[in-house]
């Protein structure tokens, strides 16, 4: 009698090297109640997706990464099947390896830690959110995982997590990890949507996200605005000290660039250098709002980019923020700037509220201040509605009119 096959491997789809093309890694296995091969395509891991590498080299290396933790998760009883799908290699020869893994079969339990790799798997990693705002779901999620697992309750029914252990977990937020009011609140809406998706797939009756301990700590250490006087002393060291940085600090303050993918994956190929026509082009793949947009370049900033940095001598597939303070094929990591600005801020005894996003926030508010249209700062910003330019203004302090100030009517 044929054996059949029960699993086929992970295995990376480059689609013949091309990148204009989406890449995933494709997984099947047999669903023990159809009797059919089920395929599954991920492209996701850690909120990081494979595509949004534009080199071949990079896709590559993440996609291992992909398998490799895909790997674990199947040695560990994990299946592709969103029920209580079953594991059992019936193939002993071909699969020996899974065979000493799985001498029974392996019961997938209807746990907190299965709904929530679900939850991230078919809820958030489809959501559209961008990739930072993904990888802070994920973070916030694991932390109730770990939590869980903590508290020995991570191989208890799902049903059995009652508001009573949701009060206890958000009691270890307020009083040991001393969470501020809005990363509390933030922790708040993530739980209800991730029961709100398990009531729909399960039995689950009730959301258990109810009735929690208030939490009235305020610890607003977000990115402020930088006062004028502090700017230069700030500009002035980096040029003096850290030239790469100083660059980065511009792009945020002239063109609005968020700091994380837009302007650490920015490439040379991306910035266009000619006079009157200067633009930066932000890749939708590195915006926040995955909407494709095109930023003019200031004048004053764009002699600075030909005639400090000489970018137009550059290849245009190099990133402008390459290793060794130069562009360069290869990227800077996630945090490296930020570090580097936090070093400065400290040498030169500046408020915390100064943060390596501070400069976007700064050149945002002064455009505003001397009378700029919203509509052209929303747009140089990259928001998709007035009303958040206006919440972001308005946040930031650029609310100092000088025309108020200095030519009030008098009484």
């Amino acid at each position: 009698m044929r054996r059949k096959k029960i699993l086929i491997l992970p295995k990376l789809c480059d689609r013949k090297g091309d990148i204009t093309k989406k890449w995933f890694v494709e997984l099947s296995q047999r669903n023990h109640q159809t009797d059919e091969m089920t395929r599954c395509r991920f492209e996701m891991l850690d909120g990081i997706n494979i595509n949004s590498f534009s080199t071949a080299i990079e896709r590559k290396q993440f996609a291992q990464k992909i398998i490799d933790d895909l790997l674990q998760k199947l040695k560990t009883g994990w299946t592709i099947f969103n029920d209580t799908a079953r594991v059992v290699y019936e193939d002993q020869t071909q699969y020996s390896h899974e065979a000493r893994v799985y001498k029974r079969m392996i019961d997938s339990n209807l746990n907190v830690v299965y709904w929530l790799s679900r939850y991230i798997n078919e809820e958030l990693n489809k959501s559209g959110l961008s990739a930072e705002t993904l990888c802070t779901y994920t973070s916030r999620c694991r932390v109730f995982r770990l939590w869980i697992e903590a508290h020995k309750y991570s191989h208890i029914d799902i049903t059995a997590i009652d508001n009573s252990k949701i009060i206890e977990f958000f009691t270890y937020l307020r009083n040991e990890r001393h969470l501020a009011k809005r990363t509390y609140n933030s922790y708040i809406e993530i739980l209800i949507a991730f029961f709100e998706f398990v009531k729909k797939q399960s039995g689950l009756h009730d959301n258990p996200v109810h009735s929690l301990p208030e939490n009235k700590l305020i610890k607003d250490m977000g990115a402020e605005r930088i006062r004028k006087e502090d700017l230069k002393i700030i500009i002035d060291e980096m040029d003096n000290h850290d030239r790469q940085l100083a660059l980065a600090c511009r792009f945020e303050y002239y063109c609005g660039l968020r700091p994380g993918y837009e302007t650490r994956l920015l490439r040379i190929g991306d910035i266009d250098l000619r006079s009157g026509y200067s633009k930066v082009r932000v890749m939708a793949t590195n915006a926040k709002k995955k909407c494709r947009r095109e930023v003019v370049i200031p004048d004053d900033f764009l002699d600075y980019l030909i005639n400090e940095w000489k970018l137009n001598e550059y290849s245009k597939d190099f990133y402008v923020f390459g290793k060794n303070g130069i562009p360069g094929a290869k990227h800077l990591g996630k945090n490296n700037m930020r570090f580097r600005f936090n070093k400065i801020r400290e040498k030169l005894n500046m408020p915390l509220e100064y943060k390596f996003y501070s400069f976007k926030h700064t050149g945002a508010t002064m455009l505003a201040e001397q009378g700029e249209p919203i509509i052209n700062i929303r747009d140089h910003l990259g928001h998709k509605s007035i009303a958040t330019t206006e919440h972001y203004l308005n946040r930031h302090g650029a609310n100092n009119s000088q025309t108020i100030r200095k030519n009030f009517p008098k009484i």
